[in-house]
């Protein structure tokens, strides 16, 4: 098994090589090397992906209860289309589930779903949007460090980085009847990582604070825009953080 993803890892530096040649001599040349090099790509997956799966990886145990409200997966209950980058390997086209309850990634094989090993998956994709596995050491959780290691989207990535941390939890409601219903609790964290510092932004003034030194340009530019913290997060933090990247270059 080991010697398989061995002889798979050297084709691949082969071929990437070989891409770099081709690419200097005609675009003809590097169009088939990079479709050889998808080829052997969907090869390591077909062929030995699963066995590499089991061996990473351990069989996803689901949920055994139907959801009364909501689900514990991003965005929508079902696989979608992805890629992973694993244990150094860059899978595309992957059928993929993340949970949120559990913080982690299914990959769906050809007969059963593996819940991937967090510590071999650096980044994912899926449905378009991008997470990346962050890891805080030991000694920032000792110093109350307000972030744990995890899977965060990336909202911007630049000179400052916005991150979101969305996190569900399972809430059991019983009826007067006596029947269970599960519902989900979901939480929503907002960082920025800046000068290699994680900070939360838990509301629009933290924000100013983090980024104090373009804090009034920045203020201008949320009126001028007209961009609610309160009910747009995502768009007012995402236009705030790129406008800090473009002022502060």
């Amino acid at each position: 098994m080991r010697q398989l993803i061995k002889i798979y890892s050297s084709l691949f530096f082969l071929l990437g090589c070989s891409l770099i040649t081709a690419a200097q001599n005609s675009n003809k040349d590097s169009l088939f090397l990079k479709t050889a090099i998808h080829n052997i790509q969907q090869v390591y997956y077909e062929n030995i992906g699963e066995q590499a799966a089991k061996y990473n990886g351990s069989q996803y145990p689901g949920y055994t209860v139907s959801f009364a409200d909501g689900h514990p997966y991003f965005k929508v209950n079902a696989l979608s289309k992805g890629s992973i980058l694993y244990d150094g390997v860059k899978f595309e086209e992957v059928a993929l589930l993340y949970d949120e309850v559990a913080d982690c990634v299914v990959l769906q094989d050809s007969t059963h779903r593996i819940q991937l090993v967090n510590e071999k998956l650096k980044q994912f994709s899926i449905l378009d949007d991008h997470f990346e596995r962050i890891e805080i050491p030991e000694k920032l959780h000792n110093n109350k460090v307000n972030i744990a290691t995890g899977f965060y989207q990336i909202l911007v990535a630049g000179k400052v980085n916005l991150y979101k941390k969305e996190v569900k939890h399972i809430i059991e409601k019983y009826s007067n009847n006596n029947e269970l219903s599960i519902l989900f609790e979901v939480s929503t964290f907002y960082y920025i990582k800046k000068d290699g510092l994680f900070f939360e932004v838990p509301n629009k003034k933290s924000i100013y604070s983090i980024l104090g030194e373009n804090a009034k340009e920045l203020i201008q530019f949320a009126k001028k825009e007209h961009l609610n913290f309160s009910n747009e997060k995502d768009m007012m933090l995402t236009s705030l953080v790129n406008h800090y990247n473009k002022i502060a270059q």
